[in-house]
C-alpha cells in the first residue's frame, strides 16, 4: 500500500479534504506517536523499546532511548508542552513529527512506523520544516499586515503583503485549492502561495493570502450542516472571497481599480463564478484550473496513479471505493439522506448538488474581464489536457491569455520525468519566470 496514502495526502489536499481512509491511518499514527512520548515522559524506556521492530532493537537500547530523551531537556530546559503532530505516509512508512515545546525553544520528534505499526526510526528535527526563501525575494522590500475577516464564529486573518514604496499598487488575492489549505499552501518545506506572494511583492504587486475556512473550521462547518445549514462552496469559498475583495479595495496602499483574483487548482476552476460574483475585480489568473468536473477528473487521476501504486488486492479495493464515491458525486439532485461516506472526502450531498448545477464553461465564455491561464505541463492532478480544453473552448475570446511551463508540476515547481506525489516533499520554490509572467501580464493591463 506504499503510495496510496501519499496519494491521498497530496492529491486530495488540493482537490478534496482528506478522506476517511487517510484519516484512519493518520489518527492511528498520531495515537502511536503520543503513546511513545507518554512512555518517555513517564520514564518507561523498556516499554518504549519493546515497541520497536527487530532492526531498531539491534541498533539501540532502552538506555540509549533514555539518553536521547533526557538530553532534550538538558539542552532546551523543562518540557512545557507536547504540541501538534504532523503525519505523512512515505516509502512504506507512517511518519509523524510532534512539536515539543521546551522552556528555551522547540524541537520536532520524528517517529517512523512500519506497516505493522512497529517503531522503525526516531529522529530529532526542526520543530517546523524550514521554508526556503527564494533567491529572487528581498524580504526588506515589502511589509505585511493582518486583515481580519469572516463571520462570527468563523473568524480568520488574511495576510496583506505590500511593497515598500509610496504609491498605490495592484493587488492579487490568492485563492487556494479545495480541502483544508492554509494561506501558504504548506506541503512539507514548500509554501507555493508564499512564493507567489513574496515574489510578486518584489515586482511591485501587493497580494493577499488566507487560510480557507475549512482549514480551521471544517468540523464546525459539518456540525452546522447536520443542523440544516447545508454546506456548499458558499461557505468554503464565496463568502470569504467577497469580503476580502471589499476590504482590500479600501486599503490606502491598494489601487481599488486593479484588484485581481488568482485561483489555484479548484480555486482556479471556480474562477468564472468568482468573477461573476465580484464586479470590483479587474481580472484574474487561473493556475492549474480544472476544466473537467472534479469527480470526473478524479477518475483520470486514479488511472494515472494505479499502475504506480496498486500492489495488492487491498490496494485495488481502496481505489474501487474511491471510484464509486466519485461516480456518486456526479449524480444530480442527491437527496439529503445520501450517506457522506459514499461521496468523495466525506463532502455532503449539498456540496455536490451546488457544484453540479453550475455551468462553469458557460460562465467563462460570458466573462469579459482579462484572464491569464497558466499551467505546468508535468501536472498530473490537473493535467495539461485540461489546459488545452480551456484553450480550445476560449479560442475566440481575446480577453484570455494562455501560458504553460514545460518542467512544472501542480505546485508550479520544477522536476524531471513523470510527476509523482513524492516530489512534493522535496524542498523547492516556484521559479522566478512564473512570477515574472504573472507580473508582466498584470502590468500590461489597461488602467480604468
Amino acid at each position: 500500500m506504499k503510495s496510496i496514502c501519499t496519494f491521498l495526502f497530496f492529491l486530495l489536499s488540493f482537490l478534496f479534504s482528506v478522506n476517511a481512509f487517510a484519516q484512519k491511518n493518520e489518527a492511528l499514527a498520531v495515537q502511536k506517536a503520543l503513546e511513545i512520548i507518554d512512555l518517555f515522559k513517564t520514564e518507561q524506556y523498556e516499554k518504549a523499546y519493546s515497541l520497536g521492530d527487530e532492526i531498531l532493537q539491534r541498533r539501540i537500547t532502552p538506555d540509549r532511548l533514555q539518553s536521547i530523551w533526557e538530553s532534550l531537556a538538558t539542552i532546551n530546559g523543562e518540557l512545557r508542552e507536547v504540541g501538534s503532530t504532523a503525519y505523512l505516509f512515505l516509502d512504506t512508512a507512517h511518519i509523524t513529527t510532534t512539536k515539543l515545546k521546551y522552556k528555551n525553544g522547540s524541537v520536532g520528534l520524528r517517529l517512523s512506523f512500519n506497516q505493522n505499526w512497529k517503531l522503525v526510526g526516531l529522529f530529532i528535527v526542526d520543530a517546523e520544516p524550514m521554508y526556503n526563501i527564494p533567491d529572487y525575494v528581498n524580504t526588506f522590500g515589502f511589509y505585511e499586515i493582518k486583515i481580519p475577516f469572516g463571520p462570527a464564529g468563523f473568524e480568520g486573518e488574511a495576510i496583506l503583503t505590500v511593497p515598500i514604496q509610496q504609491k498605490k499598487y495592484p493587488c492579487v488575492i490568492i485563492i487556494g485549492g479545495s480541502g483544508p489549505i492554509d494561506k501558504d499552501a504548506t506541503i512539507g518545506p514548500n509554501k507555493m502561495y508564499k512564493d507567489f506572494s513574496w515574489g510578486l511583492a518584489n515586482k511591485g504587486i501587493a497580494t493577499v493570502r488566507f487560510d480557507k475556512r475549512t482549514k480551521a473550521y471544517f468540523g464546525k462547518i459539518m456540525e452546522a450542516h447536520k443542523n440544516g445549514n447545508y454546506y456548499t462552496i458558499e461557505q468554503e469559498y464565496l463568502e470569504d472571497v467577497k469580503e476580502l475583495v471589499k476590504k482590500v479595495s479600501k486599503k490606502e496602499a491598494i489601487d481599488a481599480n486593479r484588484i485581481y483574483l488568482m485561483g489555484h487548482s479548484q480555486g482556479a476552476g471556480l474562477m468564472p463564478l468568482f468573477l461573476k460574483q465580484n464586479k470590483l475585480v479587474a481580472g484574474a489568473i487561473m493556475a492549474a484550473g480544472n476544466y473537467t468536473t472534479m469527480p470526473n477528473l478524479m477518475q483520470y487521476q486514479f488511472d494515472y496513479l494505479m499502475p504506480m501504486q496498486v500492489k495488492t488486492k487491498t490496494d485495488t479495493a481502496v481505489f474501487d471505493k474511491l471510484r464509486a464515491q466519485a461516480k456518486n458525486a456526479t449524480k444530480s439532485n442527491l437527496p439529503s439522506t445520501f450517506p457522506n461516506d459514499s461521496l468523495p472526502a466525506m463532502y455532503p450531498f449539498s456540496y455536490w448538488n451546488f457544484m453540479n448545477k453550475i455551468d462553469f464553461i458557460k460562465l467563462a465564455k460570458t466573462n469579459k474581464k482579462p484572464v491569464l491561464i497558466i499551467q505546468g505541463e508535468r501536472d498530473y492532478q490537473v493535467p495539461i489536457s485540461e489546459y488545452k480544453l480551456w484553450k480550445d473552448a476560449l479560442v475566440e475570446h481575446n480577453n484570455y491569455m494562455f501560458t504553460s511551463f514545460t518542467k512544472l508540476n501542480h505546485l508550479f515547481m520544477e522536476g524531471e520525468g513523470k510527476s509523482t506525489p513524492d516530489e512534493y516533499s522535496k524542498r523547492s520554490n516556484v521559479p522566478e519566470y512564473v512570477i515574472d509572467e504573472i507580473a508582466k501580464w498584470i502590468k500590461a493591463q489597461p488602467r480604468k
